[in-house]
């Protein structure tokens, strides 16, 4: 490609050899360096490619090897500017263009990140507008010392980030922590644990606090399981103090989920005609325009696009974006569901509702679903069996005295009487 480019410039020559010591001129050649390429040997002598500098200094050569030396065809920068001398115009416009494309270069006209993943793209776009890094900024404005110490500073995550400035394109590499920043303080105030929920106990671990249930009670939402009031006694067995601890257990409980959804027996169904649509645009800073032939016919259109930023070399990008437009045509009507589709229907539903019972870490032990028909609609009715853990904290209203929690191991207790 560079070879290319620098025959371009310099200029290059078709041309013809003749003579009985062709042979003896292409060596001659060879031995004094000049590059001649794409010789094809013909009746009427040898064709091949010579650079115009090197074309100058074959005449004593040709001399030499008794050879004449044809001009076929003339190509390169020097004859294109020689053909066209006449054309102001021509050279006003391709010196423009390269003006302007030293002037965009000046600019920022893509912004990359790499290695985020807790930070999302639209979140540190959002902090670069805040500080005034934005597209079409000037290059020189960009301190990238600067912008690395603000996003460690804004972003307590990002232990490590470089930024850095090449073509129009601002590239930002970031590491993020991927353990906790920092440990989040242990709550100690007293609290009772109460069902959230109605169940029987299957389960329970008691680690702080006094349990008021047993396995195999049913209880009912908001029923404290496990008490904050410890009673301290004497050697008599008399309460000498109540203590106020923060109540700590895992209490399980099978509980029940019913939910009702209602399908309607007819469903809209849309479906491809196969006609297709082919459009393209072109957006140049905030001036857009969009070629597509226009829709014949009231049935709707899907459209999908696809935007491509120009990029002449690796990171040298410009405000001009490409667009490739799709569209398919469809029709819309309605019919009724098939029992096959209302059963898949209810699957789903399923499925999803299911699916949000174990995200919140609901173990599910048994499920029963049935269809049923009624007027226009199908009712899809479910009852789910599970275990889960019920107990949430409750804050302690009232208390007989301040809250005092049991001395910790090897600590001196102090004995009352």
């Amino acid at each position: 490609m560079l070879r290319t480019l620098n025959r371009w410039r310099t200029g290059y020559l078709k041309i013809r050899v003749s003579g009985f010591f062709s042979e003896r001129f292409l060596n001659i050649c060879s031995t004094n360096q000049i590059e001649i390429w794409e010789l094809e040997p013909k009746k009427d002598g040898f064709f091949c490619y010579i650079r115009l500098p090197a074309f100058k200094k074959i005449r004593p050569l040709a001399r030499k090897a008794r050879v004449r030396v044809r001009i076929l065809d003339r190509s390169g920068f020097p004859f294109f500017l020689q053909r066209n001398r006449k054309r102001a115009g021509l050279f006003l416009g391709f010196f423009s263009f390269f003006l302007l494309l030293y002037v965009l270069s000046l600019f920022i006209w893509n912004v990359s990140f790499e290695g985020n993943s807790h930070y999302t793209r639209e979140t540190l776009l959002g902090y670069l507008e805040s500080e005034g890094i934005r597209y079409g900024m000037r290059k020189s404005g960009i301190s990238c010392e600067q912008l690395e110490e603000n996003l460690r500073s804004r972003f307590p995550e990002i232990t490590w980030v470089s930024a850095r400035v090449s073509g129009t394109r601002l590239l930002i590499k970031i590491k993020e922590n991927q353990v906790l920043f920092s440990i989040p303080e242990k709550d100690e105030s007293p609290c009772d644990l109460v069902a959230g929920k109605t169940g029987t106990i299957v389960r329970i671990v008691v680690r702080q606090g006094k349990s008021q249930i047993a396995i195999g009670d049913t209880v009912e939402q908001g029923q404290v399981l496990v008490a904050s009031k410890l009673s301290v006694m004497n050697d008599s067995g008399e309460v000498v103090r109540n203590a106020y601890v923060h109540a700590d257990a895992d209490v399980y409980a099978a509980t029940e989920y019913t939910y009702e959804e209602k399908l309607p027996k007819v469903q809209r169904v849309s479906v491809k005609t196969g006609k297709k649509r082919f459009g393209g645009g072109i957006r140049i800073g905030s001036y857009q325009w969009v070629f597509l032939l226009p829709v014949w016919g009231d049935n709707p259109w899907n459209y999908v696009s696809e935007t491509t930023q120009l990029c002449l070399l690796e990171d040298f990008y410009l405000p001009v974006y490409f667009e490739k437009i799709q569209g398919e045509e469809f029709i819309s009507y309605e019919r009724p569901y098939t029992a096959k589709e209302a059963e898949e229907a209810a699957k789903r539903i399923e499925a999803h509702y299911l699916e949000n019972l174990l995200q919140k870490g609901v173990q599910i032990i048994e499920n029963n679903v049935k269809i049923q028909e009624n007027g226009s609609f199908y009712i899809i009715e479910g009852q789910v069996a599970a275990e889960e853990m019920i107990a949430i904290k409750q804050p302690v209203a009232d208390m007989e005295q301040p809250a005092e929690t049991y001395p910790k191991e090897n600590e001196e207790t102090t004995e009352i009487r």
